[in-house]
């Protein structure tokens, strides 16, 4: 996963799909190409979230853990109108993120 600009709302259903996505883009031999699920821990936050990731016919679920983390630096201040100061922060975040086997 890369560094994306971003608010706290919807969280889960992002981290979600990006996973399923990432799990389909980059699977291995004998990975299924379609009907990944990433389901979202009951307890998760924005900054620290768990996912069991399945998959259709896949023997195996595997847990992937999420830690998002603020990056002041990369933050994005889009000018304000007519070329003047702007009012907005867009915020931006870096992740980290480890997986193993078995379900969360």
């Amino acid at each position: 996963m890369g560094d994306i600009y971003g608010d706290d709302s919807g969280f889960d259903e992002e981290f979600a799909t990006m996973i399923e996505d990432e799990v389909v883009e980059n699977r291995g031999g004998g990975a299924p190409q379609s009907g990944v699920d990433a389901d979202a821990a009951a307890s998760n936050q924005a900054s620290d979230a768990d996912y069991t990731v399945t998959a259709a016919g896949a023997d195996a679920a595997f847990c992937v853990h999420v830690v998002r983390t603020r990056s002041k630096e990369g933050d994005y201040e889009p000018p304000g109108v007519a070329g003047g100061p702007g009012t907005v922060t867009v915020p931006y975040y870096d992740f980290a993120v480890t997986s193993r086997t078995g379900a969360c």
